[in-house]
């Protein structure tokens, strides 16, 4: 059965308007970050294992989304991975909550690909064959827990392997879906019936859009730290698709970075679980130029430990997909640099 299309991008054309009204209708779709240098957090020992709840402690893994090849995750992963001339660390692949093939966590290849990479899970409250959600409210009362959430938990575990998992990912453009109140308590269910059942294999990624004018919003949803053990965002060089001005790497992902610093959340991993550039009509090179200072801005940005391309096009025909002049060769570059080669997580602690 092929994997559906998750409808999470989808939703990024609902709250567009909104966004430039709430922007001052300038066409940038970030704000800029409160001014003033972002301290990093003190070096620690490179020599350090890294573990899946917190990371490398020096350096970045490298990952991406590709949507699959027909039924097979696996195709498309070799097929970038050929091109790269390198392995992805993580591999990031969507799931619904029905209970059909796109409900099953470790669904078709995808042990098969977790076997020497790791695997990020975006669990959403929907069922993409009917369309419909799950209120967060009904997550949290319990009353999918015997059809969805306990099945899937005695999955991750049988597993075995370590393995992040985020649900509801931008859950601040999920219209209809509940209060965040509602999205707390059923984040913290999920998390509370793993832990219950013995799942110790798995880290929780909690992760917004990124876009500063949400920001007031994101304390409301977070779940607490002893919940969360990464810190996700999911920055875009939207550029022409969303005519917006050009941005470099820097300007696309420091925004929400300094954002989450300054705001208590700098003693969590962050990951960029989405990220990418759409091309630039009277630059054609920018585009690859743009991914040759994804390295270097990363070493000034030591607490994103994990960066994840969108390979894709959304749902409103912005393409991220690395084709383009020079666009792969310097994309595969910036995945040979030393940073973004670390080992990879042999526990979850």
């Amino acid at each position: 059965m092929p994997a559906a299309a998750p409808r999470k991008h989808a939703r990024l054309l609902i709250p567009f308007a909104a966004l430039i009204a709430l922007i001052g209708g300038g066409g940038a779709l970030y704000l800029r970050a409160e001014t003033g240098p972002v301290p990093n957090p003190p070096k620690g020992n490179c020599a350090t294992a890294p573990t899946l709840k917190k990371g490398p402690q020096c350096g970045a893994w490298f990952g991406a989304y590709v949507p699959p090849s027909g039924d097979s995750l696996l195709a498309s992963v070799n097929a970038l991975e050929g091109g790269m001339g390198r392995k992805l660390d993580i591999v990031f692949a969507y799931h619904d909550m029905s209970t059909t093939e796109n409900g099953r966590l470790l669904r078709g290849d995808e042990p098969e690909i977790g076997r020497d990479r790791l695997l990020l899970l975006g669990w959403e409250s929907e069922m993409w064959d009917s369309g419909r959600s799950i209120p967060w409210r009904d997550i949290a009362s319990g009353s999918v827990d015997g059809t969805v959430i306990d099945p899937q938990a005695q999955r991750v575990k049988e597993y075995g392997r370590p393995v992040l998992i985020g649900f509801d990912g931008e859950m601040e453009l999920r219209e209809g879906s509940g209060s965040p109140k509602e999205y707390v308590a059923a984040y913290r269910h999920i998390v509370d019936r793993f832990r219950a059942l013995g799942v110790d294999n798995v880290a929780w990624v909690w992760g917004v859009t990124g876009y500063l004018g949400y920001r007031g919003q994101w304390k409301a949803f977070y779940p607490g730290d002893a919940y969360v053990d990464w810190i996700s965002y999911d920055p875009y060089n939207f550029a022409r698709c969303r005519k917006a001005r050009w941005q470099s790497f820097e300007e696309t992902v420091r925004p929400a970075h300094d954002w989450f610093v300054r705001n208590g959340f700098g003693d969590k991993p962050f990951v960029i679980s989405e990220y990418g550039t759409e091309t630039d009509l009277d630059r054609p090179e920018a585009r690859g130029e743009w991914y040759t200072e994804v390295p270097e801005v990363l070493k000034r940005l030591p607490r994103i430990k994990a960066v994840l391309q969108w390979n894709a096009v959304d749902a409103a025909g912005c393409d991220f997909r690395l084709e383009g002049p020079g666009v792969l060769p310097a994309f595969s570059g910036a995945g040979r640099d030393p940073y973004l080669n670390q080992d990879l997580p042999q526990r979850a602690s």
